[in-house]
């Protein structure tokens, strides 16, 4: 409350935290009766689990961790007690029930919440039962945002495979540098880049060149599917195989560009033999080797062996398609030096003449029309699509 000393709010929180403590315990007991007398089956639920969360209006999480404790504090009606008169907090009570009654004791009061928690794990015992049901609850969800630019990953293993999948991630994203300006990047990133990087190895056909479908229209740029990319992401697909765009109108195709292999297998070739590894300065990796665009191709950058270089799997796909780091060509092809992007985006310039996939800046009011041709030079043989 306003004008409260510290001391004296600290002691509201804890009266309140009491009164809390009171009606869970009040709560868990009515808990242990609905199971007692059958209302999740009477109402059509599989589990008592499953009833509270839809009629208390809870998450799942919090009702599974309300049931369990009811079951459990009828076989402890000592914390029972303690949690009924505010002495203990309900945290507290449901770590403390998950600990045998001939190890419970006082002592519990000196040893916080997590602590308490350690303790319990100590003393569970897995059963073959419990292990099948561990296997049985694993899950994994991926679930895109709306125009798919992010990913959202999340779910659940056994006490097998969790171990197997971190030592795993943990030992690719180790093998992960600093950034070129020096600071690493933190272990959450490593270990998604490090995901994604496994994936592209087991991938049927990831050792061949693939081919990547670009639809154009006054909005702008999509692959099939919808998923909205931008430059940076046309750039990477441009190192990657063939490129295949065609122009759309309202849903309909109005032309096909030919289909056009960015970088042929023979050049490319020659430049991983050319460069014989990675051309980023002081890097010695030899990790998934690939050849790229010095001048990204989206700005007019040609397909040809004075602009495309070999870069390592980290400096390709994380320091400059992730990041967005240019290349600074200044000491020498094989000692290339990568520049910090810019916080803003520069304006995007518009090239005139060649083929490729151009992004000029769209004027002001109605957006420009892209088109398509298929002229066809010894840059790259494709189909041109450039903005009028």
């Amino acid at each position: 409350m306003r004008g409260s000393t510290p001391d004296q709010l600290e002691q509201e929180l804890l009266a309140d935290e009491a009164i809390i403590a009171a009606a869970r315990a009040r709560q868990l007991v009515n808990l242990a009766l609905a199971d007692q007398m059958q209302l999740p089956l009477a109402d059509g639920c599989r589990t008592l689990k499953e009833w509270a969360a839809g009629r208390l209006d809870i998450a799942p999480d919090t009702a599974y961790q309300l049931t369990s404790t009811a079951r459990r504090l009828l076989d402890a009606p000592d914390l029972a007690a303690q949690l009924a008169r505010g002495d203990i907090t309900f945290d507290r009570a449901e770590v403390m029930s998950r600990i045998p009654s001939e190890h419970r004791s006082g002592w519990h009061l000196g040893v916080d919440i997590q602590g308490l928690r350690r303790i319990a794990a100590r003393h569970r015992r897995l059963s073959r039962s419990d292990d099948h049901l561990s296997h049985a609850a694993m899950d994994l969800n991926m679930q895109p945002n709306l125009d798919e630019s992010r990913w959202s990953v999340w779910g659940e293993l056994d006490g097998y495979s969790g171990p197997v999948v971190d030592k795993v991630l943990t030992e690719k994203a180790d093998t992960i540098g600093p950034m070129p300006d020096g600071p690493r990047l933190g272990l959450g990133y490593r270990r998604a880049a490090a995901l994604t990087a496994l994936c592209e190895e087991s991938a049927p056909g990831s050792t061949s060149t693939p081919l990547i479908t670009v639809f154009v229209d006054d909005r702008g740029v999509e692959v099939p599917g919808g998923t909205s990319v931008g430059p940076e992401i046309l750039d990477k697909v441009a190192c990657a195989g063939s490129l295949e765009v065609i122009k759309t109108s309202e849903g309909r195709p109005l032309a096909v560009g030919r289909r056009s292999r960015v970088i042929p297998q023979r050049l490319r070739r020659f430049i991983l033999h050319r460069d014989g590894g990675c051309t980023g300065d002081g890097c010695v990796s030899r990790y998934r080797l690939e050849v790229h665009h010095v001048v990204p191709w989206s700005e007019g950058g040609p397909t040809d062996p004075e602009n495309l270089t070999t870069l390592c799997w980290f400096h390709h796909h994380v320091v400059v398609h992730g990041f967005g780091y240019r290349i600074d060509t200044r000491l020498g092809p094989s000692r290339l030096r990568f520049m910090k992007p810019a916080i803003h985006d520069p304006p995007t310039p518009e090239f005139e003449g060649g083929p490729g996939l151009r992004w000029g800046s769209w004027p002001p009011g109605r957006p420009s029309t892209p088109s398509v041709s298929n002229s066809a030079d010894g840059r790259n043989g494709t189909g041109t699509v450039s903005q009028h």
